[in-house]
């Protein structure tokens, strides 16, 4: 899929100052490289013994983003772990205090920068901050499960609200994370136009929906196997023949759980 950053942008120097660029490799999982080009947060990591603009740390936890600079380029923003909730100027106490219990998923404000336009802020609760996007940056899925999303399904996702199929699984677009998606199952499959045609995205391990009291599902809806079964087409017959929970361990596509799109996060 298109994604703001290309992978020949990203900030090799900065990047081997972390230790994640050597002889010419990427010392990055594959999720995370695709979470950096589509404009979100890596997974929280640890880096040791780091020495950076004069100050030595024997080891910090953070995500890694990036963000285009208005000279173009591309740089490398590193999210630790606060001790305190960093405030949200947009955000009064009542909004504050309504995304941190879990109570809303994301707000979304109006912000003028010579034209008006929305964004959303989230509650990133690995980091312990708030994190803004713009609603349009964010690709959405054709079909969710194999199911067609309407329009107003669309906009609520670009939104990050919460947006539930027909099968009754719930999920919502979140910046904050590496895959983008949160849901009340663990997993899902998305169908997408890559270079031109539909492509299926295997989403799992997905983390809980933070407003969900219950527990977190399998995610093997009739809705999802239907999904499977349509990705087994074309496959051998060898392929074909393994039972559904052989099949989600088996590879038999190359984009499993690397996430999806686009939404500069910031």
């Amino acid at each position: 899929m298109e994604t703001p950053i290309k992978e020949k942008e990203l900030p090799i120097g900065e990047l081997e100052k972390l230790g994640l660029y050597k002889d010419g490799v990427l010392a990055l999982q594959d999720g995370d490289v695709v979470a950096l080009l589509a404009g979100r947060r890596t997974e929280l990591r640890s880096f040791y013994n780091l020495e950076m603009d004069g100050f030595k740390m024997r080891q910090l936890d953070a995500k890694l983003s990036l963000l285009r600079e208005e000279d173009g380029k591309v740089a490398l923003k590193i999210h630790p772990i606060y001790n305190e909730v960093q405030p949200h100027p947009l955000l009064n106490e009542k909004e504050t205090k309504q995304l941190l219990t879990g109570k809303l998923e994301a707000i979304s404000k109006t912000i003028d920068e010579g034209i008006e336009r929305k964004i959303i802020i989230e509650y990133d609760e690995q980091t312990k901050e708030f994190i803004s996007y713009y609603p349009y940056q964010v690709e959405v899925p054709i079909k969710v499960n194999g199911e067609m999303l309407n329009e107003n399904q669309k906009r609520a996702f670009q939104d990050g609200e919460v947006i539930e199929l027909e099968d009754g699984t719930r999920l919502r677009h979140s910046a904050a994370d590496s895959k983008g998606v949160k849901s009340d199952a663990k997993r899902l499959i998305f169908s997408v136009l890559l270079d031109g045609g539909l492509s299926y995205l295997v989403m799992r391990g997905l983390r809980h929906l933070a407003s969900s009291g219950d527990l977190q599902k399998e995610g093997y809806t009739k809705g999802y196997n239907q999904a499977l079964a349509d990705m087994m087409v074309g496959k051998p017959k060898s392929e074909q023949e393994l039972t559904v929970a052989d099949q989600i361990d088996h590879s038999i596509n190359s984009q499993h759980s690397r996430g999806y799109g686009r939404s500069g996060s910031r």
